[in-house]
């Protein structure tokens, strides 16, 4: 997992070009107010989601990996606070990877959290555990927030 934001790309610049070009179109992106909805950027190998969402409580939210894509969240309004894990997934939950490239799990082992604020970001690799749309103080509130799902060949080293 990365986290930074947007508007200082500087301060992480050890990160490969491909990732790097990645943040830069997805700034370049957001500096149009985007109606919610999908938009393909380069057919099935990047394209992003613009959503309109609630935060919940911790224990409402479940985690959630990737086989194939990598997630850029980037929360454009509110605040949230992702969930995430540096262990293996346990046992899945919800398997929906054929169709949809997602499984979900019960827990994340010694999760650790980050809190978003609009413009900040967070870089999950396929196989990594998260916990998105996490209500930072107890109930929930509104967000919106861009997701650009990134094939892992994208990111790849050849």
């Amino acid at each position: 997992m990365l986290s930074a934001n947007l508007d200082h790309l500087e301060i992480i610049p050890f990160i490969s070009a491909e990732l790097k070009k990645l943040l830069q179109d997805a700034r370049e992106f957001l500096s149009e107010d985007r109606e919610a909805g999908r938009y393909d950027l380069d057919g099935e190998k990047v394209f992003a989601m613009v959503v309109d969402a609630q935060t919940q409580p911790q224990e409402e939210r479940r985690p959630e990996f990737h086989a194939d894509y990598a997630d850029i969240q980037v929360l454009l309004e509110g605040t949230e606070m992702l969930g995430y894990g540096h262990m293996p997934a346990g046992a899945i939950t919800e398997d929906k990877m054929a169709d949809k490239d997602v499984a979900f799990t019960a827990e994340i082992a010694a999760e650790k959290t980050v809190l978003m604020a609009p413009r900040d970001f967070a870089v999950f690799f396929p196989g990594e555990l998260h916990r998105p749309l996490v209500a930072p103080v107890g109930k929930g509130a509104p967000v919106r927030k861009a997701i650009f799902k990134v094939h892992r060949s994208v990111l790849e080293l050849p």
